[in-house]
């Protein structure tokens, strides 16, 4: 499990199985059940983990398991003490596990176990369901600071509006994706992220060269795209790249100042 796949994960049921049918010699109390209240997803640009916090001290539990829920067969088992942090907290790198529905399987000593059902999606496919992403969380134990003007008037928290526009770009980049137009011998593939967009122009080429995309001149970006120059490089490459998987999985490219062209191999 050592490649890395950016698909997006989501969470598509739970369930807590006790140790038998038989409830009655059982001593299953409702803080020991685990609830969605206690899974997070987190996806970030770079990385993305499943957060579980266990319902009671770790010490209670043996494993946790991931199986593929179609065949069944175990995918990676730990013992509990091996991968939790303080006494409840667990947090997995999802990104080893390749695209499809899995679950993850938390044991406790005295037999239940936690079950949480998740699918992970192929790399550029959005879910329906919103996207799960870090959030704030409150200090239960402070009022929260209001700022006011000298007249009383409450001034905007500039902290909560600065992490609010990170989040907000993260999803952004995230669900960014590529659109295709074909026009004959030329077209348009349109980069998409979050409301705005850019169009590079595609036009077939000649010899080894199959077709090829023009970029926008550094002076020219940010006027003509709406991106800041220091996001230039990075949707370059992205653009290049998904072109390639999507369009031109046969061809190799070559990046240069004006254009990302492709050739055969």
């Amino acid at each position: 499990m050592e490649s890395s796949f950016f698909g997006m994960v989501t969470m598509t049921s739970l369930e807590n199985v006790h140790p038998s049918k038989d409830k009655s010699n059982e001593k299953v109390i409702s803080d020991d059940m685990m609830d969605e209240t206690r899974i997070r997803l987190v996806h970030y640009p770079d990385c993305q983990q499943l957060i579980i916090w266990l319902p009671v001290d770790g010490d209670f539990y043996q494993d946790l398991v991931i199986c593929d829920s179609k065949s069944k067969h175990e995918i990676w088992r730990k013992e509990i003490r091996e991968i939790i942090t303080g006494t409840i907290k667990i947090v997995l790198d999802t990104l080893p596990f390749k695209p499809g529905e899995f679950y993850v399987k938390i044991n406790k000593k005295d037999g239940l176990q936690h079950i949480i059902y998740l699918k992970k999606y192929k790399k550029g496919v959005i879910p329906k369901q919103p996207i799960t992403v870090p959030e704030i969380e409150p200090d239960l134990d402070k009022a929260p600071i209001v700022y006011r003007d000298g007249f009383g008037n409450i001034l905007p928290d500039e902290d909560l509006i600065l992490r609010q526009n990170i989040i907000d770009k993260m999803i952004d980049k995230f669900s960014r994706h590529l659109e295709y137009v074909s026009q004959g011998r030329g077209g348009d593939v349109i980069y998409l992220e979050g409301k705005k967009s850019i169009k590079f122009y595609m036009e077939m080429g000649g010899g080894n060269c199959v077709f090829y995309l023009d970029i926008p001149s550094i002076s020219e970006w940010e006027k003509t795209t709406g991106f800041p120059l220091s996001e230039r490089e990075d949707i370059i490459h992205f653009v290049a790249e998904q072109t390639q998987r999507d369009q031109a999985s046969s061809c190799t490219y070559k990046i240069s100042d004006t254009e990302i062209t492709y050739f055969r191999r």
